[in-house]
């Protein structure tokens, strides 16, 4: 009987999250930005299964969809129209608002200033603006929210994917390394995974 109640309650989670997840959609295909609906959905639902298993029907499960449906959005949007809007950042803030009790008040300020200190000083003290604005509010506030390990180490995890990758489709397609890239969807990955550390 416990199955089937477990079962239940992951069937209506992962409808409440892919119907929010398509209202999600909506707005984004609304400011024209370039969206995949088969990949965000089985997506949403590979990250809410995984959530689901390590936290069962809780708040920390429920905070991981929130937290994951906020990076979505911003990767979508950095990747087309390499910006982020500061609403964003805001909601990661409040999150970690909520987040408080589970992570620490000081993991989670030394997570933000892990995540912001080697960004702001990368953009303050080189000629190319090489970080955006956005790329540093977002994943310092994603940080913030995860604290000191999971934002660290998610951050870094995102840098290294942005790394690998980059030079792999630059080697491809014959293209400098100064060529802009949107770096969201990476620090987004790195950061969904420290999210479960």
């Amino acid at each position: 009987m416990n199955i089937v109640i477990e079962i239940i309650r992951f069937v209506a989670l992962l409808t409440l999250t892919l119907l929010t997840a398509l209202l999600v959609e909506q707005a984004m295909k609304k400011r024209k930005f370039k969206t995949n609906r088969a990949v965000q959905l089985l997506m949403m639902s590979v990250i809410t299964a995984a959530l689901y298993a390590f936290g069962g029907m809780s708040m920390w499960t429920v905070k991981g969809i929130v937290f994951t449906l906020i990076l979505l959005y911003a990767s979508v949007q950095d990747i087309s129209t390499h910006e982020g809007d500061d609403f964003l950042w805001v909601m990661l803030l409040i999150l970690a608002l909520v987040n408080i009790s589970e992570v620490g008040i000081v993991s989670m300020i030394f997570g933000g200033l892990v995540v912001f200190a080697p960004q702001i000083f990368v953009t303050l003290f080189t000629k190319e603006k090489s970080v955006g604005g956005a790329d540093i509010k977002i994943s310092s506030a994603a940080a913030l929210c995860l604290g000191f390990y999971g934002g660290g180490i998610g951050f870094m995890l995102g840098l290294l994917f942005a790394v690998i990758c980059k030079s792999i489709v630059n080697k491809r397609q014959k293209q400098s390394n100064e060529e802009p890239f949107a770096l969201l969807p990476f620090l987004s990955t790195g950061l969904v995974i420290g999210y479960f550390i």
